[in-house]
């Protein structure tokens, strides 16, 4: 069997081992990045995002101050080191939301609001929108949602990858109000 490398997992999957991405936990979390689930790119990698429109979102949230922009192209260490991690719905790979099943979300969502809940966080950070629909019903619109999610956390919606520039910067500028008001707290 090979060698892991990076944050390589193999997990069980609804009966099946799968060779996924770990969830990264800080020590106390600040916020949580969650995915739908890794793509192919970043399990062969051992990082998360590591896709062209994943890397343009996490440019995204440290250019909002989340945590520092790293000097590699892998942003976990750099993400721990403010109090952020990272984790996904669906821990299968696959390329995009058509290649997961509806019971594979289902499968997944029931333990990613109880990890979130148990460990406390504070904010989570939706790369897109399903995370949203699991963890508030729906799946709102960019920015920071008027629902808490079922243990009082924030949720916050990344704007679309590639959303108009003015609609990216005010949806941004959310964040960026969030964590500085979260910081004055």
């Amino acid at each position: 069997m090979a060698s892991l490398v990076g944050y390589q997992a193999r997990v069980d999957w609804m009966g099946a081992e799968v060779l996924t991405l770990a969830d990264v936990w800080p020590e106390s979390p600040r916020a949580m990045i969650v995915g739908l689930n890794p793509a192919p790119t970043s399990v062969a990698s051992g990082h998360y995002y590591q896709g062209q429109v994943g890397q343009g979102q996490m440019k995204r949230l440290a250019a909002a101050g989340l945590f520092p922009q790293p000097r590699s192209q892998h942003f976990e260490e750099a993400a721990l080191s403010a109090g952020v991690g990272f984790t996904d719905i669906v821990k299968r790979p696959s390329r995009g939301e058509g290649d997961v099943s509806k019971e594979e979300i289902r499968h997944g969502s029931r333990a990613l609001a109880d990890k979130l809940k148990e460990r406390g966080v504070g904010l989570v950070i939706c790369v897109f929108r399903h995370p949203v629909k699991v963890l508030l019903g729906s799946e709102g619109t960019p920015g920071i949602q008027t629902k808490k999610t079922s243990w009082g956390a924030d949720v916050f919606r990344m704007p679309g990858p590639f959303d108009a520039r003015e609609r990216v910067a005010a949806t941004m500028s959310e964040l960026v109000a969030h964590l500085t008001n979260v910081e004055r707290s």
